[in-house]
């Protein structure tokens, strides 16, 4: 739970520096629309702005580099590729977790690897549909899911961090979950979760 906590502290400086740009930017979308006419419903515009404060937070903790000064320039503190940090065999890590997790007593290890995976895509697999129609898609939402993770495994590649096709796996089963933990409160309170939608 202590490294749950660090981790949103982690995030929190990069989403306070990247409030007031995403106001800003939602601002000047808004007055776009305005001109044209365009409805825009307040409780979307909010959500975009928490998703995107969500994204920037993440981002922070998987692909933005550690950089230091030196004199031969700027440079990623630990970059380059390691491949002891590269799984591709699937599943690997979740057995290596239900090891250390079940018969060593380490369950922070369990959380952290298998469930903290799961939670952080399960917010995007819940958000996405809860603003954009076109995400009511599972395949939309899914596929989506996928390439963020994709992404993040790929530019963990130089970075020091692991690049592990079970995250990938488990990134997507969270946004799996996330999303049909929207499709249930979608079902006993339709109207409420459609003033997040795009008019």
């Amino acid at each position: 739970m202590r490294q749950i906590i660090g981790f949103i502290v982690n995030m929190l400086p990069y989403m306070i520096i990247a409030l007031p740009i995403l106001i800003i930017v939602r601002l000047v979308a808004y007055l776009h629309k305005k001109d044209k006419e365009v409805k825009v419903k307040f409780w979307h515009e909010a959500g975009i702005i928490v998703f995107g404060l969500y994204l920037v937070g993440l981002a922070s903790q998987t692909v933005i580099p550690k950089l230091e000064y030196g004199i031969g320039g700027i440079s990623i503190i630990g970059g380059g590729i390691d491949h002891s940090r590269i799984n591709l065999i699937p599943f690997n890590k979740v057995i290596e977790t239900w090891q250390i997790a079940y018969i060593d007593g380490y369950i922070d290890y369990f959380i952290i690897e298998v469930l903290g995976n799961i939670g952080v895509f399960l917010v995007i697999g819940f958000m996405l549909p809860l603003l954009w129609k076109r995400f009511e898609s599972l395949r939309a939402t899914v596929l989506t899911c996928f390439l963020i993770s994709l992404f993040i495994e790929v530019v963990q590649l130089v970075l020091p961090r692991a690049t592990d096709v079970d995250d990938l796996l488990m990134n997507v089963l969270g946004g799996l979950v996330g999303y049909y933990i929207y499709k249930g409160i979608k079902m006993f309170s339709p109207i409420f979760l459609n003033n997040f939608k795009k008019c």
